[in-house]
C-alpha cells in the first residue's frame, strides 16, 4: 500500500538526496525559475512544503512541492513541483493535500503544469482557469 507523507523542515535531510531527481525532473519543463537547491533553502525556511509519495518498501515514488500563496482576497495552495513514475498509482494522494490546504485556511489549489498533467488532474476536479505562457527575454543594446 502506497502512502504520502509531509516531511518536516528539520527532518528534510534525511530524505533530501533521493527526492531531488524527482524536482530536478520538472527543471526541464520550466524557465528556470528554481532549481532543487532552491526549492530546499525555501522548504529549510519553511516557504514551501515537501510531500512524499512511497511505496510499502518505502521507495519513494513521488514528490510534491507545495507554497501557500495569499492573494489580496484568498489563500491557495500552489503545487509547485508534481514528479514521479507511474501516477496513476499516488496521485489519489493530492486529497491528502488538499485536507491539509483546508486545515491552512486555503480556499482553492492551483498549479502551473505541463499538459500531461490536466488529464489527471481533471479528474480530482481541477479545471483549466488559465494558460500561462513564457518567453526569455535578452537584453537588446
Amino acid at each position: 500500500m502506497n502512502f504520502i507523507t509531509g516531511i518536516n523542515s528539520k527532518t528534510i535531510d534525511m530524505v533530501w538526496e533521493d527526492c531531488v531527481p524527482f524536482i530536478s525532473k520538472a527543471e526541464k519543463f520550466s524557465q528556470a525559475e528554481m532549481k532543487a537547491e532552491d526549492v530546499y533553502g525555501k522548504i529549510k525556511d519553511q516557504d514551501m512544503q515537501l510531500w512524499v509519495v512511497f511505496n510499502e518498501e518505502t521507495e519513494i515514488l513521488a514528490v510534491i512541492t507545495t507554497e501557500l500563496v495569499n492573494y489580496p482576497r484568498k489563500k491557495v495552495c500552489r503545487i509547485v513541483t508534481l514528479g514521479g513514475d507511474f501516477m496513476d498509482d499516488w496521485v489519489e494522494y493530492i486529497s491528502v493535500i488538499e485536507e491539509w490546504a483546508i486545515e491552512n485556511n486555503c480556499e482553492a489549489m492551483e498549479t502551473f503544469c505541463r499538459k500531461g498533467f490536466k488529464k489527471k488532474l481533471e479528474t480530482f476536479g481541477y479545471d483549466e482557469t488559465y494558460i500561462v505562457l513564457g518567453k526569455e527575454l535578452t537584453t537588446m543594446h
